[in-house]
């Protein structure tokens, strides 16, 4: 059941409306764990998360379950968030407000579990501190697809972002039965190898581990289907994180698995090196140039505009590195 969330100096309750922030929480960088604060495993999540300082949950109270970890905050506890993080048709989101309030903060963002809330990937990157780093960020699909229907939209590339990633994680089913069995595994275990690859060499920012790289033949269909499904992000990436299919243990958890861990970086403009080189052969063409699609990059880049801000960002790279830097003494 949805409880009544009480008035608490540890409790940042945004589903009614900005909150007052701690001091502990104005200055610094701090670490998020999502879907977590309601519930009790052995002990309450306030107690089991201690090392993070935020956890955030839409809360649920199962037999006093979020009134037990109410009950556990403390001025050493993390800072309990309380807030509506899904995005749904006609449902005000507490996104934005939280996001004004901790813009480039957070040097860990961890998701809990599977079937918690997720930011989406614009909404990372405005929370993550410059090397910051995101793990667990999307929900694994508890959809069931028959084989054959699933074979003939991986084979026709029926790729459209967040749908399609969701697509990839569904259990897959042979004919007549709730699992795969050999035959159909083994097809669908071949098909997944050859387009993780074939991602792997197109992709501009998530790329696999060579750990995972090298262990591809050796996973479950099941498994590739999570890796193949974290390569997918790419195409809705923002330019600023760069994304390691890896193996990856939060602080949550005692067991590492393969995990799509983002890491925030911002890319190499050279705008000191592009000042270089005006200073000795002054605004000529080359110099314009660069400064165009610069400041084009940074419009997409303020526009959330992925694709066009990656083209950019290429015919950028190239264009300093044939007609500007060969040109600028170090």
């Amino acid at each position: 059941m949805q409880p009544i969330i009480p008035e608490h100096p540890r409790i940042l309750n945004y589903t009614k409306g900005n909150p007052v922030i701690p001091e502990s929480l104005k200055t610094g960088q701090l670490t998020l764990l999502l879907g977590a604060g309601d519930m009790v495993h052995t002990v309450t999540n306030v107690e089991e998360f201690s090392q993070y300082d935020i956890l955030i949950c839409r809360p649920y109270d199962h037999s006093g379950s979020f009134y037990k970890n109410v009950e556990m905050l403390s001025d050493t506890s993390p800072v309990l968030c309380c807030m509506n993080a899904e995005v749904y048709p006609g449902v005000p989101s507490d996104i934005p407000a939280f996001v004004s309030h901790f813009s480039g903060r957070f040097s860990k963002i961890d998701g809990h579990g599977h079937h918690v809330p997720h930011f989406s990937l614009d909404t990372l990157e405005h929370l993550l501190a410059e090397n910051g780093t995101a793990s667990n960020i999307f929900e694994l699909s508890s959809g069931i697809v028959h084989f054959s229907t699933f074979m003939v939209w991986i084979e026709n590339e029926y790729i459209n972002a967040y749908s399609n990633i969701h697509m990839s994680t569904s259990k897959v089913i042979s004919n007549g039965a709730m699992t795969l069995n050999d035959e159909d595994s083994a097809l669908l275990r071949d098909v997944l190898q050859k387009r993780i690859i074939y991602l792997q060499s197109v992709n501009k920012n998530i790329h696999l581990s060579e750990e995972v790289l090298v262990s591809l033949p050796s996973y479950s269909h099941s498994t590739l289907q999570k890796i193949f499904g974290s390569m997918l992000f790419d195409s809705i990436c923002p330019l600023s994180l760069l994304g390691s299919v890896c193996m990856h243990c939060p602080s949550w958890d005692r067991q590492p698995s393969i995990q799509l861990v983002l890491t925030k970086s911002t890319p190499l403009f050279w705008e000191n090196m592009l000042q270089r080189y005006k200073d000795v052969h002054g605004m000529n063409e080359h110099a314009t140039r660069a400064d165009q699609i610069l400041s084009a990059i940074k419009v997409d880049i303020a526009n959330y505009s992925i694709w066009q801000s990656k083209a950019k960002y290429a015919t950028f790279l190239k264009h300093m590195r044939k007609n500007i830097l060969p040109f600028v003494e170090v």
